[in-house]
């Protein structure tokens, strides 16, 4: 089954405070969202002269539980933090894998 993929981008200009980031929101996601189906998060800062300060992106077992993650109850708690370390709204996106490949990986 297609591993789901969430996108969050921070455009640049964005005040964020990166330790309560780092160290109370991520903590909070993976609490509430592991028994939904998440498995993985990547944290990318990008140099200034990007679109974006910084991106998100949380990868799901697949599309469903990503669905089902949204339809629950934590959605709320964890969006009610976000005023807490960040000064206005990222842009989420979200969708399938329909390909991807370990580069230098030798499988047997």
């Amino acid at each position: 089954m297609p591993t789901g993929i969430t996108s969050i981008t921070f455009p640049q200009g964005t005040k964020l405070d990166m330790d309560y980031y780092l160290s109370t929101h991520l903590p909070l996601v993976q609490k509430h969202w592991e028994q939904f189906g998440l498995k993985k998060w990547t944290i990318i800062q990008y140099p200034d002269d990007s679109e974006y300060f910084m991106q998100a992106i949380l990868e799901w077992e697949n599309e469903e539980s990503y669905h089902k993650t949204m339809a629950s109850d934590t959605v709320g708690v964890l969006m009610n933090d976000v005023k807490n370390f960040v000064d206005r709204s990222p842009t989420f996106s979200s969708g399938k894998v329909v390909c991807s490949s370990l580069v230098g990986s030798q499988e047997r």
